[in-house]
């Protein structure tokens, strides 16, 4: 026998209401993923799971904080000597320990982009008071130019520091945001470039060399 018309009526809008339920938590739950995950730390802390903890070689648990509107989810810590300042936090990413060997070897490579750039532009645009600075040295333009350049290590450590050990592969935007804190007070807005003669004190001279070779053998 067929149902009376009203519970028929009543069992098919009690399944649209629990469909219709459904439907909503569904939305919900997909639409807001990353406001349910995200993870907000403070300043001089980074993102580990679920947590935060200090950034240095024994990182130590810290308390998140609320996440304003378009905030990261991690934060940065600041780099301090020649050029530092707060180096740029990448989202999701986080700094690991990173041996010494390691972080050598990403200040090395810092160093040679320096001095490839150096010895190209200043070499081959060398003005008239580049070549009086050749003669004054008794050194090659790209001799002196690689000399410079080699005094900007202290500045590339910085920038090794900010841009090794990271657990995710950044843009490239990143590397020129961390290379402007480090060299941005010496020209350096892109990668590989800065002043290199304002890295350092001025080369010595001729002279000066020959009176220090001579006061060592005294």
């Amino acid at each position: 026998m067929d149902q009376p018309s009203w519970k028929r009526l009543s069992s098919r809008t009690g399944n649209r209401k629990r469909y219709l339920h459904a439907l909503t938590i569904a939305f919900v739950c997909a639409a807001t993923p990353e406001v349910i995950a995200q993870i907000c730390c403070p300043s001089n802390c980074v993102q580990e799971g679920n947590s935060c903890v200090t950034t240095g070689p024994n990182p130590r648990s810290c308390g998140t904080i609320s996440c304003s509107s378009g905030s990261s989810a991690t934060g940065g810590g600041s780099s301090g000597g020649s050029g530092g300042g707060q180096f740029p936090a990448e989202p999701h990413c986080v700094r690991t320990q990173v041996p010494p060997a390691q972080l050598d070897a990403a200040t090395n490579k810092c160093v040679a982009a320096l001095v490839a750039n150096a010895q190209l532009i200043g070499c081959l645009f060398e003005d008239a008071a580049g070549k009086a600075e050749d003669q004054r040295t008794g050194l090659t333009c790209p001799s002196r130019q690689a000399a410079l350049a080699k005094q900007c290590r202290s500045r590339c450590a910085n920038f090794a520091n900010a841009t090794t050990g990271l657990t995710c592969k950044p843009d490239e935007d990143f590397y020129d945001n961390a290379w402007q804190t480090s060299f941005g007070d010496i020209g350096g807005q892109k990668a590989g470039s800065a002043r290199v003669q304002d890295c350092g004190p001025a080369l010595l001279s001729k002279a000066e060399k020959i009176f220090n070779a001579t006061k060592k053998h005294k």
